[in-house]
């Protein structure tokens, strides 16, 4: 009983700070898509915002911040979503 408790236990804290560290990059990813988009059409309404993307692999030039990674991302779709 104790044995499965701590496997429920591991694997809870496990998924807990997946989601937290999700929650940075789409938080990022939400003020991202936003700003691009008004600033790509050149409104202050705030668009409706996609569902959150999963986060890609970092690549040599990304920010280190989550949060960061999912602003530029985000902000990057926004501009490109103005111009439909």
């Amino acid at each position: 009983m104790k044995f499965k408790v701590s496997i429920f236990t591991a694997v809870f804290l496990s998924l807990f700070s997946i989601s937290v560290y999700a929650s940075q990059f789409c938080s990022g990813f939400e003020a991202g898509y936003i700003t691009g988009y008004k600033q790509s059409k050149g409104t202050g309404l705030a668009p409706l915002v996609p569902l959150c993307p999963l986060q890609p692999l970092k690549g040599f030039g990304d920010p280190e911040s989550d949060y960061e990674h999912g602003y530029t991302i985000g902000f990057r779709k926004g501009m490109s979503a103005g111009y439909r």
